[in-house]
């Protein structure tokens, strides 16, 4: 099976544009070329396979050739076979539609934009086939009401800030901040991460005197301006330890607590940390003992102390947070 898809996907580059056509004897030839050792039968059977499976995108004409009659193939449109086979296509369509919703901020912009037109196409499709449209009620995406939407960001700055990333440049930014702009030289871009709908820059600042500036955490919706410049230092901090460090998280422990039954309802339907389990408590039946494996951040500490005493009691590690 695996062969044949192979086969099947050179086949679909083998085809030409319209105006254009080869025939099957051509294409099977082509193949063998390639390294593919196929009979003109499989061959055959794979365009007629491929011309059931994309219809609107495949054409087959039969005519007279120098042997008899021979079929000749050719794609139907200008544009490529990828929107053609996948944005006609209902199912592919509505996948592309809901997957928009989540790919602002987790696509660099440059992808984004250049899949804007396919976007487009994809909606368009979707709201033209009813099936399609009756799903597109029944299931939909609920934002962090905190955070409903992802604050704007400057698009040529986001594209400079990308281009460093991947070429290890290093970055000029100036950035606003409640007390006024603060500007930035020679930093070294480490990842970009996104948080809460929120995307920040992990950085190494070489100038600062104290390991606590030297990592840098910028949100991108603050930066109004950046430039980058040819960097021949690469940076001294692991990326995964820096961003350990500047998120305050300080590995993994097993956390038990005590909830009471609507905070642990909350956790049975969503869980935190890893490898949770719930168990109903012999203390009092009202309250489950929850364990869960998690990493230790500022997050997690803000998310005990709002519950502590009123939904639920830490039972391990003891103080936990009366530890710095």
């Amino acid at each position: 099976m695996a062969t044949q898809l192979q086969r099947q996907i050179e086949i679909l580059k083998t085809l030409p544009r319209p105006g254009q056509a080869k025939s099957t004897k051509e294409i099977h030839k082509i193949l063998g070329d390639r390294g593919y050792a196929a009979s003109k039968r499989s061959v055959e059977r794979d365009l007629a396979s491929l011309l059931d499976t994309f219809p609107q995108a495949v054409y087959c004409e039969d005519n007279q050739g120098d042997n008899g009659r021979a079929s000749y193939w050719h794609l139907t449109s200008l544009k490529g076979l990828l929107p053609e086979t996948l944005i006609n296509n209902s199912d592919a369509a509505l996948a592309l539609t809901l997957l928009k919703q989540q790919a602002y901020n987790r696509l660099p912009r440059g992808v984004y934009n250049r899949l804007d037109s396919l976007w487009e196409q994809a909606t368009a499709t979707a709201a033209q086939n009813r099936e399609t449209q009756q799903w597109m009620q029944l299931i939909q995406y609920l934002p962090d009401p905190m955070r409903p939407e992802s604050p704007p960001i400057d698009a040529e700055a986001q594209s400079i800030i990308e281009d460093a990333l991947r070429d290890t440049d290093a970055l000029d930014l100036t950035v606003t901040t409640l007390n006024g702009e603060t500007t930035y030289r020679k930093l070294q871009p480490l990842r970009l991460l996104l948080q809460e709908e929120v995307l920040y820059l992990l950085a190494e600042n070489p100038d600062a005197n104290a390991i606590d500036d030297s990592i840098q955490l910028i949100p991108l919706h603050r930066i109004t301006q950046a430039s980058a410049s040819l960097s021949f230092n690469d940076s001294s901090l692991e990326p995964d330890l820096a961003q350990q460090f500047v998120l305050g998280m300080e590995g993994s422990f097993r956390l038990v607590i005590r909830a009471n039954q609507p905070l642990a309802e909350a956790l049975f339907n969503r869980p935190i940390g890893r490898e949770q389990n719930l168990e109903r408590s012999s203390d009092s039946p009202s309250h489950y003992i929850v364990t869960t494996f998690i990493e230790d951040s500022p997050q997690l500490r803000r998310w005990l102390s709002r519950r502590i005493e009123t939904e639920l009691e830490i039972l391990e590690p003891a103080g936990f947070l009366k530890q710095s």
